[in-house]
C-alpha cells in the first residue's frame, strides 16, 4: 500500500538585533516537484526525505520549500506565501493525505510574529485533523516552543555542529514517519525547557560539554523505546518570550520515559552551564601571535559578525586594524557593503579605487574605514557552497586589493563557514597568513584540517558571545546567564 506525504517547509535562523526585514529576493523558492528535482539536490534534508520515502514506498506530494540564509527577521509576506501553499495543498488533498513532512528550522520569527513555525505547524494540524500525523525535521539551534509541541507528532533534529548531518536528519524523520504510518510506533513525546541561553561557539558537537551532552542524546536514541532526542541550544540572538534550551524526546507510546531522559538532558546541560560560557581572545593578542609565528593560514573568527548567525557582515574591526597598524603580509577577509561594490564596477578589473567600507549597514556597532586599492576581480557572486551544500547567490562581487589584504566585497553577506565564498574569487586560503571566518562554530570543520591555529576574536557586533550585555528586552527572565545568579534550571 502507497501511502502519500505532503511536503514542504521553511528555513531561516532570525537574529532580532540586525536592522531590516529578508523578502523574496533573499529566499530560495522552490515549488512542486521543482523540490525534488535532481538539479537541486545537494545532500540536504530534501534529499533525505527523498530518500526516506522511496525506501519506505511513500508517494511525497511536494508543496513549497523556502530556505534563506540567517539575517534579520523575514518579511510578512513571504511567510504567508509559504504558509498558503502549504495549506492550499492541504485542502487539495484532503482525505488522501497520510501524513505531512515539514522541514523547518526552527528558529525564524516574521515582522509580526515571533514564533513563526509554531503558527504554521498550528495551521497545519488544524487543516489536516487530529489523525494525520506530521514529523518535523529542524535545526540544533531550534527555538523549540510549545505550539510546536501541541501540533507534531514527532520530529528528527541535527546532531551535529557544525552541521554535517543535513542529509541524515532527513532520513531520520522520513523514517520515523514512515514506522508511524505503518503502525510500528506510537510516538509519545516530551519536552524540557531550560532556562539557559549560550553562544554557538561552545556548540562544537565534537568536543568540549556539548559534545557530552548529544554524546548522551545520541545513545539514549540505541535504547529499546527511543525514537528520537533533540538537543535544542537555541540561537540565542532572538529577542522573544521564552528563549531557552530546550530537550526533546520521542518513546514509542512512554511519555514518562520520554520525560525521564528529556530531563536527564536538561540537568545535564544546566550542570555543564559555565563550561559553555565562551572566552575570546583581544585582538591585539591574537595578532602578536599571529605575526610570531611563521606557519599560515590562522583563521581568525570574527565570530560577533557571524553571517551563519544572522548578522549582516559589515564588519571591519579587523579590517580597520591591519590597515591602521601597517600589516604587510597577506590576508582574506570580507565585508558586506553595496556601495564599496559598485565603486570597484565602476573602476573595472584593475582601476583603481577609494572609498569606505563596512559599518553601512548596522552603524550602532561599525562605522566605516576608509580604504585605497586595486580592483581585482568582479563577480556575479554566485557558486556552490558546501556547508551547507547548495547554491549560493551574495550579490555583486569584487576583490578589492589594499596592499596585501584581498578584500573580498559583496552586495549579501558572505558565509564563511566553508572557504567556498574565496574560492570562487580564486582566493586560496590554505596561502594566507589571515583568514577571516565571520562564524562562530562552523567554519571549524573546513579549516581544522589545515590550519595553523584558530582563534575566536573579542570582538563587538550584533552576535556578540557575552550574552549578559546582549540589549535584550523581551525574553523571559530570570534566564542564565543574564541573570547569573539563577540556581534552578526550570
Amino acid at each position: 500500500m502507497t501511502r502519500r506525504v505532503l511536503f514542504g517547509g521553511i528555513g531561516q535562523e532570525s537574529c532580532s538585533f540586525v536592522p531590516g526585514v529578508v523578502g523574496f529576493d533573499g529566499f530560495t523558492i522552490l515549488e512542486g516537484e521543482d523540490i525534488l528535482a535532481p538539479e537541486h539536490q545537494s545532500g540536504r534534508e530534501v534529499d533525505g526525505v527523498a530518500q526516506g520515502a522511496a525506501a519506505e514506498c511513500i508517494e511525497l506530494i511536494p508543496t513549497v520549500l523556502a530556505e534563506s540564509s540567517p539575517g534579520p527577521p523575514v518579511a510578512d509576506a513571504v511567510y504567508e506565501f509559504v504558509r498558503s501553499r502549504i495549506l492550499q495543498a492541504a485542502r487539495d488533498n484532503a482525505g488522501a493525505i497520510d501524513g505531512v513532512m515539514l522541514l523547518l528550522h526552527g528558529a525564524m520569527s516574521t515582522q509580526s510574529l515571533d514564533d513563526a513555525e509554531g503558527d504554521l505547524v498550528t495551521a497545519v494540524r488544524q487543516a489536516v485533523g487530529p489523525d494525520v500525523p506530521i514529523v518535523a525535521s529542524l535545526d540544533l539551534h531550534c527555538h523549540f516552543t510549545q505550539r510546536m509541541l501541541d501540533g507534531l507528532d514527532a520530529l528528527a533534529a541535527f546532531h551535529t555542529h557544525p552541521h554535517i548531518d543535513f542529509h541524515d536528519a532527513g532520513v531520520r524523520a522520513m523514517r520515523l514517519l514512515a514506522h508511524i504510518l505503518q503502525g510500528r510506533v506510537r510516538p509519545a513525546v516530551a519536552h524540557r525547557k531550560v532556562r539557559m541561553i549560550t553562544s554557538p561557539e561552545t556548540h562544537n558537537t565534537r568536543t568540549g560539554p556539548h559534545s557530552e551532552v548529544m554524546a548522551r542524546a545520541v545513545e539514549m536514541e540505541q535504547e529499546t523505546g527511543v525514537l528520537a532526542t533533540a538537543v535544542f541550544s537555541t540561537v540565542p540572538w532572538l529577542d522573544v518570550p521564552n528563549l531557552g534550551w530546550s530537550m526533546v524526546v520521542v518513546t514509542d507510546g512512554d511519555r514518562e520515559l520520554a520525560q525521564k531522559r528529556a530531563d536527564e538532558l536538561a540537568t545535564m546541560a544546566w550542570e555543564r552551564r559555565k563550561r559553555y560560557v565562551t572566552h575570546k581572545v583581544p585582538l591585539a593578542a591574537a595578532m602578536r601571535q599571529v605575526l610570531a609565528d611563521d606557519r599560515r593560514p590562522y583563521i581568525l573568527a570574527d565570530c560577533a559578525d557571524s553571517v551563519s548567525g544572522g548578522a549582516l557582515g559589515d564588519g571591519n574591526d579587523l579590517l580597520r586594524y591591519l590597515i591602521e597598524t601597517g600589516y604587510s603580509e597577506t590576508a582574506i577577509m570580507t565585508v558586506t557593503d553595496p556601495e564599496a561594490v559598485a565603486a570597484c564596477f565602476a573602476a573595472g578589473v584593475g582601476g583603481e579605487v577609494q572609498t569606505s567600507v563596512g559599518g553601512k549597514l548596522t552603524p550602532g556597532f561599525y562605522s566605516p574605514v576608509p580604504v585605497r586599492g586595486r580592483a581585482r576581480l568582479l563577480s556575479d557572486g554566485r557558486y556552490v557552497g558546501q556547508r551547507p551544500p547548495g547554491h549560493v547567490c551574495i550579490g555583486r562581487t569584487a576583490v578589492l586589493q589594499v596592499g596585501g589584504i584581498s578584500l573580498l566585497l559583496s552586495e549579501r553577506g558572505a558565509m564563511t563557514i566553508d572557504a567556498e565564498a574565496f574560492r570562487h574569487v580564486g582566493l586560496d586560503p590554505r596561502r594566507a597568513k589571515i583568514v577571516q571566518a565571520k562564524s562562530t562554530t562552523g567554519f571549524r570543520a573546513t579549516y581544522e584540517a589545515y590550519a595553523a591555529d584558530m582563534i575566536e576574536l573579542a570582538l563587538p557586533g550584533p552576535c556578540d558571545s557575552n550574552l549578559a550585555t546582549v540589549p535584550y528586552r523581551r525574553i523571559t527572565r530570570p534566564l542564565w546567564p543574564v541573570d547569573p545568579e539563577l540556581d534552578a534550571p526550570w
